[in-house]
């Protein structure tokens, strides 16, 4: 804007800016009805004059000593800059977002980030952060992994105060690592690498495969101390084909209601419950081989 052109027609700076906007935001200047349906009447300038930059200096401002060309009164000029500035915490903000398709998100932010402490030298106060949904699952997964040890470790006093024989407590945790082999092996095969809903889906692993170890071994001390059979392997054949049904049927549902995402896991709104249930689905064939 030039002040002296703005005082000697008159003008403010609101004046030229509110018939700006009106003419390529539009202004709306009533309502009309289509139906049942209130519809508002914008005016503003033709598609063809507003997609030609170079004719903003024509627009005709209203002044008290009539109609002004914007080009005599502010200096017009077709630039490249930043149509708006941001800011946080007193700081210019620049947003970069990106997709990710085909790779582990989080595997593509940390690439992303060697290469830019290797590769760009930022100017001094200046700093790249990664935000969106790579901080939120990295701190998800932290957050899951703490909860998973505190949660480990109940497991192991509540076993050890269940189980009258000692040894079956060592046994359940001794089983886990087997459970986990189906799992890692399909998160290979499939090359999902280690995310949000791998991570669930090793944890979900994790307790079906303790629950199966503990009743089939508590189902062994019932056989033992209320029925009085003798500890032989006849017992522990008796005691797994006693078990063998209800466990595999448990497996089975689990496995058929986790079937359609495994199968639909690079559909849109799959991220997350794709690759947990491809994990817990290699984990319940090796869980169950090693009972």
């Amino acid at each position: 804007m030039i002040p002296q052109a703005l005082a000697a027609t008159g003008l403010k700076v609101t004046d030229v800016l509110d018939t700006i906007e009106a003419a390529y935001a539009g202004s709306t200047v009533g309502q009309t009805f289509q139906g049942t349906r209130t519809v508002d009447v914008v005016a503003l300038l033709p598609d063809k004059v507003r997609n030609q930059p170079t004719q903003v200096q024509n627009l005709m401002i209203t002044s008290p000593l009539g109609p002004v060309p914007l080009s005599q009164i502010a200096h017009v000029e077709v630039t490249t800059d930043r149509y708006t500035i941001q800011h946080d915490s007193g700081q210019r903000l620049v947003v970069v977002t990106f997709n990710v398709s085909g790779r582990p998100l989080q595997d593509v932010v940390n690439e992303a980030q060697q290469l830019i402490n290797h590769s760009v030298a930022l100017p001094a106060g200046v700093y790249a952060q990664f935000t969106g949904a790579a901080e939120a699952e990295l701190r998800t997964r932290n957050e899951l992994i703490l909860y998973s040890s505190l949660a480990l470790v109940v497991i192991v006093m509540i076993l050890f105060i269940s189980f009258h024989w000692r040894a079956n407590s060592w046994l359940v945790l001794a089983n886990l690592p087997f459970a986990l082999i189906g799992s890692v092996f399909a998160i290979w095969v499939t090359r999902l690498g280690i995310s949000l809903g791998t991570v669930v889906g090793l944890v979900t692993v994790f307790g079906i495969s303790a629950r199966n170890a503990i009743l089939q071994l508590a189902h062994y001390e019932h056989l033992v101390e209320v029925e009085g059979s003798a500890w032989a392997p006849g017992l522990v054949m008796r005691g797994a084909n006693e078990r063998l049904v209800p466990i595999l049927m448990t497996a089975a549902v689990t496995a058929l209601g986790l079937a359609p995402l495994a199968f639909g896991m690079s559909r849109p709104g799959q991220e997350i419950e794709g690759p947990m249930a491809v994990t817990v689905l290699g984990g319940l064939l090796s869980s169950h081989c090693s009972i």
